[in-house]
């Protein structure tokens, strides 16, 4: 844990601009850190839904890894950000964020069991109760009043639903 501590100190402070910052720790407990500068974006996401639905077995969807092919092959590139769903029609998350969604009055985020990471700062909405877990339907999805991407980088961002001219939604 050592280790972990020293090399975000390391870092902290190190740059009078916003980083992001990935700590990457090897099968052999080797700890490294990688930094990029944190983009300016747009105020609201523009979203659209991925092409294909996610596979639910893949194991990959449920940690946080260097591992994202599965997540990057389906990035739409005219957008901020894709929309995962699942093969039952719901959805799950965006490749970089969580889903809360406004449905009757309460913000909702898709159940783990979907087919999602479980987010930090989806993990402290639920805990304190500013969000509860409820499926939504990529319909649902469509006709909720208000949307937003989640994590604990960038905060509660608002997204509307826009597809890339020629494309259909699912």
């Amino acid at each position: 844990m050592s280790d972990v501590r020293s090399a975000l100190d390391r870092v902290a402070g190190s740059a009078g601009h916003p980083l992001r910052v990935r700590l990457l720790v090897s099968r052999g407990g080797n700890v490294r850190t990688e930094t990029t500068p944190l983009e300016q974006l747009a105020s609201v996401a523009r979203v659209g839904l991925a092409a294909r639905p996610i596979d639910p077995t893949n194991p990959f969807l449920f940690h946080k890894t260097t591992n994202r092919v599965h997540l990057l092959r389906e990035r739409l590139a005219s957008l901020d950000e894709t929309i995962l769903w699942n093969p039952d029609g719901e959805v799950t998350e965006a490749l970089t964020a969580n889903l809360v969604i406004e449905l009757d009055g309460r913000n909702v985020t898709p159940p783990a069991v979907c087919g999602l990471l479980r987010g930090t700062l989806r993990a402290e909405l639920l805990e304190r109760g500013e969000v509860v877990e409820a499926r939504v339907s990529v319909d649902r999805l469509r006709e909720a009043p208000r949307f937003w991407l989640v994590n604990s980088v960038r905060g509660w961002r608002p997204a509307v639903l826009a597809q890339p001219s020629g494309a259909s939604l699912v």
